[in-house]
C-alpha cells in the first residue's frame, strides 16, 4: 500500500500544483483506507485550490461559485465552473466573463436555476460563452448580447432549456448548437447581426407561443440552419418564424431533414418558396425545389406562319400547373425567378394540326432564341394532325430568363394549331 502522505508534501503540492490547477488524484476504495487522513488534507487543498486562481472549478453547491453582490454572481474570466449537481441560485443570477465556459456532468443530472428569480436572465453576458452537458431552467434563461465586443462566438453541446421564455441573444459571430433539447421550452429570439446561427441533432418541444423566432432586426450574413432534427409544436404553437423582413443570403434559411410535429403552425415569415428558404427532405412542411410547368387542352388559337422553316412562338391561353416554385408564368413563358443559376430540364409534348402531310418542326427556346439541342420534326397525317410529339433540352437558366415552345412548318406557309401542350421545367441542382 502506498503512503501519500510520505510521497506527497501536502503544503508544497498546494502551494504549486494545486494552485496551478493541475492536479488530478486517482484511486480505489482498498489503497483509500490507510491514507484516509492524507486524503482528507488533499481535499481540502484542492477545494482552496479551486476557489483561489484555478481557472476549472467544481461547483457541488453555492458556496463554490463566486459570492453573489446584489444577487449578481460574476463568473470569472477565462474560467470553466463544472456543475456536478442541480444548483439552486436561490434568486441569484450569473453574469459570464470573458471566455467564461459552464460544464456540467450530463444534461440528466447538472442543472442551474434560480427559486425566487424573476423578470431577469438566469445568465448575461456580452463575451464567448461555451457550455456542454448540462439543463438551463429559469423564467427567462438568456440575455446574452456581444454588441461591442467583435469576434465572440457561442459553441453549445447537449444542453437542455425549461422555460417559457429563453430570452435573447444578439450580435454574435457565429451560434452553433448540437443535441439540444428544448422540454417545454419556447421564446428564443436571435437579434442582432450574426455569421452563422445553426442548430444539429436538436429536438424542439415548444410550451407557448413561438419556438425560435428570427425578428426583421436580424442580419444573418451566412445561413440560419437547422439539420437532422425535431420540431413539434402544439395546438396553437409555432415552430420556427422567421421574418420575411430579416436580411438572410439566398437560400440561407436552412431546414435539411427536419421532422415537424403536431397541431401548431411549423413555419411562418419566410416560406419553402422564398428566394431565401431551402428546405430539403424535412417532414410536415413542404421543401423547397426549382421547378414549374404550364399546359394547355382544346386550344383553337392558330399559330401564325408567315415564312417555311421559320420557328415562331406558339400560341394560345396557358394555365401553370398545380406544382410552381421559384417561376412566374404567362402564356406560353416561364420565367426564372431564383437568385441562383442553376441547369434544368426542359420537357415538352404537345398535339397539332397543319396542312395535309406537313413537315413540323418543334423547339424550345430561351429567352426567344430556340435550343438546337432540342429541335425535332414530326410529320401531319392525310388529316394534316399529329399526335405527341415530344422535345427536350438541357439549359441553364440564370433570374430572369424565360422558356417558350416554338414550331414552325418546313412544308408550306400554312398555321399550325397546337391543340395541347404541356411543358415541365425542373432544376437539376
Amino acid at each position: 500500500m502506498v503512503d501519500l502522505t510520505k510521497k506527497l508534501n501536502i503544503s508544497q503540492l498546494n502551494q504549486k500544483a494545486l494552485a496551478a490547477g493541475d492536479f488530478a488524484l486517482v484511486y480505489n476504495s482498498a489503497s483509500a483506507i490507510g491514507n484516509r487522513a492524507a486524503l482528507v488534507d488533499l481535499n481540502a487543498a484542492i477545494q482552496q485550490a479551486s476557489q483561489s486562481g484555478s481557472n476549472f472549478i467544481f461547483v457541488s453547491g453555492l458556496s463554490d461559485l463566486p459570492a453573489a453582490s446584489g444577487g449578481v454572481i460574476t463568473l470569472a474570466d477565462e474560467v470553466t465552473y463544472y456543475f456536478t449537481q442541480e444548483i439552486d441560485l436561490l434568486g441569484g443570477r450569473l453574469v459570464g466573463g470573458r471566455n467564461t465556459t459552464i460544464l456540467g456532468a450530463s444534461s440528466e443530472n447538472a442543472k442551474i436555476l434560480s427559486t425566487g428569480l424573476i423578470g431577469t436572465a438566469l445568465i448575461t453576458s456580452n463575451y464567448t460563452l461555451p457550455i456542454r452537458h448540462i439543463t438551463l431552467e429559469a423564467g427567462i434563461i438568456f440575455d446574452l448580447d456581444a454588441n461591442g465586443n467583435p469576434f465572440q462566438a457561442l459553441d453549445w453541446y447537449g444542453v437542455n432549456l425549461v422555460s417559457d421564455n429563453i430570452g435573447r441573444i444578439a450580435d454574435y459571430s457565429n451560434f452553433v448548437a448540437s443535441s439540444m433539447a428544448f422540454l417545454g421550452a419556447s421564446g428564443l429570439v436571435f437579434d442582432g447581426t450574426f455569421g452563422t446561427v445553426a442548430f444539429s441533432a436538436s429536438l424542439f418541444i415548444g410550451s407557448t407561443g413561438t419556438t425560435i423566432t428570427i425578428p426583421a432586426t436580424a442580419t444573418i450574413s451566412t445561413r440560419f440552419r437547422i439539420i437532422y432534427s425535431s420540431v413539434v409544436s402544439g395546438s396553437g404553437l409555432t415552430g420556427i418564424d422567421v421574418s420575411i423582413s430579416a436580411s438572410i443570403p439566398v437560400e440561407g434559411y436552412i431546414l435539411d431533414t427536419v421532422n415537424f410535429s403536431g397541431a401548431g403552425t411549423a413555419t411562418s415569415g419566410v416560406q419553402y418558396n422564398d428566394n431565401k428558404a431551402r428546405f430539403l427532405e424535412c417532414r410536415g412542411v413542404i421543401n423547397s425545389a426549382s421547378i414549374t410547368g404550364y399546359y394547355m387542352n382544346g386550344n383553337a388559337t392558330a399559330t401564325t406562319i408567315v415564312a417555311t422553316g421559320t420557328p415562331v412562338k406558339i400560341s394560345g391561353v396557358t394555365t401553370t400547373m398545380s406544382i410552381s416554385q421559384r417561376f412566374t408564368n404567362a402564356d406560353n413563358r416561364a420565367t426564372y425567378s431564383g437568385e441562383i443559376a442553376r441547369d434544368f430540364k426542359v420537357l415538352v409534348s404537345l398535339t397539332l394540326t397543319s396542312g395535309n402531310n406537313n413537315q413540323i418542326g418543334v423547339y424550345i427556346a430561351k429567352n426567344g432564341v430556340v435550343l438546337n439541342d432540342s429541335e425535332m420534326y414530326v410529320t401531319a397525317n392525310t388529316a394534316g394532325r399529329v399526335e405527341n410529339a415530344v422535345c427536350q433540352a438541357l439549359t441553364m437558366l440564370s433570374n430572369g430568363d424565360y422558356i417558350e415552345v416554338f414550331v414552325e412548318n418546313n412544308s408550306a406557309i400554312t398555321n399550325v394549331t397546337v391543340s395541347d401542350l404541356n411543358c415541365i421545367i425542373e432544376a437539376l441542382n
